[in-house]
């Protein structure tokens, strides 16, 4: 008993560590990803570059909408090319790169 009791000591080290890491990785942000409200650094400044300097009159072309999701507040989250809107007490998820 006292044998396997040693052998099997350094689990629960090794658990933490594995969850640790899970934690870590997913909250990683990616790329040109907004995964949280007001951005990766939660501070609503966006890091991209090459953006225009000044709107067009028109403002810029339109690549897509959603409809059908009512009045409310929310805030969006953007990550691995999904959008991610909470509606009511329902999580939507659109794929931005689908026509």
């Amino acid at each position: 008993m006292l044998r396997i009791i040693r052998e099997y000591r350094f689990l629960p080290v090794f658990g933490l560590v594995l969850c640790l890491s899970a934690l870590g990785y997913n909250n990683a942000a990616r790329g040109a990803d907004w995964p949280q409200w007001r951005g990766p650094n939660r501070d609503g400044v966006c890091s991209e570059t090459g953006l225009i300097k000044n709107w067009p009159e028109d403002g810029p072309k339109l690549l897509w909408e959603i409809t059908g999701l009512g009045p409310g507040y929310s805030s969006m989250a953007i990550v691995d090319g999904k959008l991610y809107v909470r509606h009511s007490d329902v999580l939507l998820v659109y794929d931005i790169k689908a026509k």
